[in-house]
């Protein structure tokens, strides 16, 4: 018996190996050749030649470079690009991993359980990229996207500076920088993971910010996907319709001209040179509702466009004085977004859309309408376009980290901070008050609000 069991392991060992080996170093660069041949890429004799081949362990990817046939270009092998896909995945292979081995149960079944492990197969999710400098570059990764990437708390804590750790992209983590690209519009279909991108920025500026960061927050949905934050300390303007929008766009643009102002005195360019630690983000939730673009009510219609004047002025100048604008909207036509406002964010996330023309609207290219219907697919484009599985953020980190915040709460003096949960120090610079206030809107209707103000 353990004669037979260790000349079977040693046979299926060697076996395994060879497999694996054969699999492992298998000649994608021959099947890529010969994939082009069978689609017609090739002029006369003149055929698609391999250049040099590398491995990229640390991204997981081998990296081929091709001579392309004179009278063809980039375009004719992205077109391709699916059918090469399918030709490096047309078989599957072997695996075979330590830890099944931790599971082997050393009785009478012991051969059959080593059989199964070196004949478990599973099917190869190869994924290409192609790109052009004068030669074809295509990149082919071990493997893709995942369905699923939990965030954690230490991905979050790892991002230096104003980054924010998006998602996974192939073979690599995709981080956002702030401070490089401060604005960004998120679009694409609703139910497909826009609220959730926004809860992992929102919370993982909180957590890597907490004394240094703000909040414009206006939810045009109701105010439900932003109330956790409401009574947070960071959250300084909170608007859930369009009066309460032009208000809180209204009181960031004034801070911005402050802003300006102590620029000017100092002769510096921007906040950073000043030595400001302080951001301001400005988040909107269903951008669409505050366009002015067929609203039938005269005085709505002038209110919606005051709410764009600001946000055109904040995209414009924003950059400089410390605001950074997140604008979401399931579909930013030039009906919903202005030209000026959206050539000014420069990143742009796109989740599944239903169309090419939706992509383009979003990413100034299609692509997003053949994403998978997975949430948090999503394509990532600042210099160039990466598609990318954001980060899932579970609903208890959410309330754990909220929950570690002082929380504002209406008195007869003003407002206080309750104390969070997790007893911290309270550093909040200054104090609050709460100041009731008639304020004249554009369309010369009068509301009373509640608004939060910073003592300085």
């Amino acid at each position: 018996m353990i004669f037979e069991t260790l000349t079977t392991l040693s046979a299926l060992g060697i076996t395994g190996l060879a497999t694996y080996h054969k699999n492992n170093f298998s000649k994608d660069g021959d099947k890529i050749l010969k994939i082009a041949d069978n689609c017609g890429l090739y002029k006369k004799d003149d055929h698609l030649r391999l250049f040099r081949r590398s491995y990229n362990k640390k991204e997981k990817y081998t990296e081929y470079v091709f001579k392309i046939p004179l009278g063809l270009e980039l375009k004719d092998f992205t077109e391709k690009q699916g059918k090469f896909t399918d030709g490096l995945n047309n078989k599957s292979m072997n695996v075979v991993s330590l830890s099944d081995f931790k599971s082997i149960k050393f009785d009478k079944t012991i051969i059959n359980q080593l059989q199964a492990i070196f004949n478990k197969r599973i099917q190869l999710n190869k994924v290409i990229t192609m790109d052009y400098d004068g030669m074809l570059i295509m990149r082919v990764y071990d493997e893709g996207l995942k369905d699923n990437y939990p965030v954690t708390p230490e991905i979050m804590n790892k991002c230096k500076g104003w980054n924010v750790a998006l998602g996974k992209g192939l073979g690599k983590q995709l981080n956002h920088d702030f401070e490089k690209l401060p604005h960004i519009l998120l679009g694409g279909l609703t139910e497909f993971g826009k609220s959730n991108l926004l809860n992992l920025i929102i919370v993982t500026l909180i957590l890597n910010h907490e004394d240094d960061v703000e909040f414009t927050l206006i939810d045009l949905k109701g105010g439900l996907e932003f109330s956790p934050y409401e009574c947070i300390k960071q959250t300084i303007n909170f608007a859930t319709n369009a009066e309460e929008a032009y208000i809180a766009l209204n009181n960031v643009v004034v801070e911005m001209e402050e802003t300006f102002q102590e620029l000017r005195r100092k002769g510096k360019k921007n906040v950073k040179a000043l030595g400001i630690k302080k951001r301001h983000f400005v988040i909107i939730d269903e951008a669409a509702e505050l366009s002015s673009a067929g609203e039938q009510d005269k005085e709505e219609k002038e209110l919606k466009i005051s709410c764009e004047n600001l946000l055109k002025d904040i995209a414009r100048r924003g950059r400089a004085s410390g605001i950074r604008l997140i604008y979401c909207t399931q579909y930013p036509t030039t009906e919903t977004i202005s030209s000026q406002v959206k050539r000014n964010l420069l990143t742009r996330i796109s989740l599944v859309t239903d169309t090419a023309t939706a992509s383009t609207v979003i990413l100034d290219e299609k692509g997003a309408e053949q994403l998978p219907l997975i949430r948090g697919r999503a394509i990532y484009k600042a210099a160039r376009s990466e598609t990318i599985q954001s980060y899932f953020i579970p609903e208890h980190i959410i309330e754990k980290v909220v929950d570690s915040q002082p929380r504002r709460k209406f008195s007869k003096e003003g407002v206080i901070f309750d104390a969070p949960f997790q007893a911290k120090e309270n550093t909040a610079r200054g104090s609050y008050t709460t100041e009731f206030e008639e304020i004249g809107l554009p369309n010369s209707k009068s509301i009373t609000t509640n608004t939060w103000t910073k003592k300085r």
